[in-house]
């Protein structure tokens, strides 16, 4: 029996992981059984999405909440603490919250596992999301299997927060080494991420390679043709997503002479505050959708015309968001975080924008676009379009990944 077991951290419940629900659609059919456990729900939470593959099965073992589980992890890294190799108080304390997170959801999951008759013949897949706790707990796992007699194929994808050390509390990640030391492979999901793990922990670069996500193709989106420059947004609205400096940039633009509409669609714990912000923009016409379900997202992008697609995050992995817009061949304006550019590129999808960008050269990029000559911002458009269709297409993308797992030799 050939079997996966996926370690998540929500999916399929609440928000997030939005890859996931194209991914196990597209790699389910691969497998006699898919087991699903994500770690940051308990059995009171209630399910999201539908997953239509009849071989998947989603196994809960948590009967706590996040925060009181969280709250035990905390409680519980004080027994590593002075066992920790790490310098300094703060580094100590997140590693101590790791190993204990690992230990604590290691026990559940095991116990759980040794419920079904797993056998000396059968194959088992091991994939963790995340390179973070999730990815612990598959490496201890494997170590489960593996004194079984079962054999196993250990790997893990990473995407942001969990690849890039010094964008995370006190530029620490624990258990990096270990992590790579123990799992089979590592995909990270763009180039860039692929070459910061390569360069940071260079013994371990012949495990390491990119695995891009991918989205479907729902159509091809229209462009505006009454005179308003439509600009569209999507993301949460967080600290590290800067939507404010969208507003700043078109606050410069009011005398230009343009009429412009700003959409952005995505609620968060700033919402307030962007409110507040966007009524500078009294001049011009704004939608602040709010929390939108992905399917309204598609719908909008093909169903209402919009002209560019502005994303100036400080960090990223590599985009849903621009992957989503760029399939309906909306070009992207976005700042050069993580694999950004490998997906939004100069005349070709859009323009790069430094990370640490000024709201002016915002403002001037969308002037630039908006007073684009019409055959060559159509140009632009199907550029846009093209390098989805090459690079960025779930069918396409997942049969690359189930090819690149089944090749694992298990080998350290």
């Amino acid at each position: 029996m050939k079997v996966l077991i996926l370690l998540n951290r929500k999916f399929p419940y609440k928000s997030g992981e939005a890859f996931l629900e194209n991914e196990i659609e597209e790699i389910s059919g691969n497998f006699d059984k898919v087991l699903i456990y994500p770690s940051d729900v308990y059995d009171a939470d209630k399910l999201t999405r539908n997953i239509r593959s009849k071989n998947v099965e989603v196994r809960i073992v948590e009967h706590s909440s996040l925060k009181s589980r969280k709250f035990g992890y905390c409680i519980g890294a004080v027994k590593y603490f002075f066992k920790s190799k790490e310098s300094g108080f703060g580094r100590k304390a997140v590693d101590g919250y790791f190993l204990d997170g690992v230990e604590k959801q290691f026990r559940k999951i095991s116990r759980d596992l040794s419920s079904f008759d797993f056998k000396s013949g059968d194959e088992i897949f091991l994939y963790s999301y995340w390179l973070f706790i999730n990815a612990g707990v598959v490496c201890r796992l494997k170590k489960f299997f593996e004194e079984k007699g079962i054999s196993v194929r250990a790997f893990s994808r990473a995407h942001r927060f969990d690849i890039y050390e010094e964008k995370a509390r006190y530029s620490f990640l624990p258990q990096r080494k270990e992590l790579l030391q123990n799992l089979d492979r590592i995909y990270p999901c763009s180039d860039n991420g692929t070459e910061y793990l390569k360069n940071k922990y260079p013994q371990f670069s012949k495990k390491i390679e990119t695995s891009y996500l991918g989205t479907y193709d729902r159509g091809v989106g229209k462009c505006s043709d009454d005179g308003i420059f439509r600009i569209v947004s999507c993301s949460r609205i967080s600290e590290v997503k800067r939507v404010h400096l969208i507003i700043e940039a078109l606050v410069l633009l009011k005398d230009e002479g343009l009429k412009l509409c700003w959409t952005h669609l995505g609620g968060g714990d700033l919402y307030d505050d962007i409110k507040k912000r966007a009524e500078s923009l009294s001049w011009m016409e704004v939608h602040l959708d709010g929390a939108v379900p992905n399917t309204q997202v598609y719908d909008h992008y093909l169903n209402f015309p919009e002209d560019v697609f502005i994303n100036v995050s400080s960090s990223e992995g590599l985009p849903v968001s621009i992957m989503e817009a760029t399939s309906f061949g909306i070009p992207v304006i976005a700042t050069d975080v993580g694999g950004t550019s490998e997906i939004v590129k100069n005349n070709v999808s859009g323009y790069i924008l430094p990370e640490k960008f000024s709201p002016r050269e915002l403002a001037d990029r969308i002037l630039e676009l908006a007073r684009e000559d019409k055959d060559e911002y159509n140009k632009l458009r199907t550029s846009t379009r093209a390098m989805w269709e090459k690079y960025y297409q779930a069918p396409l993308n997942y049969a690359e990944f189930v090819k690149a797992i089944n090749n694992i030799d298990g080998a350290n």
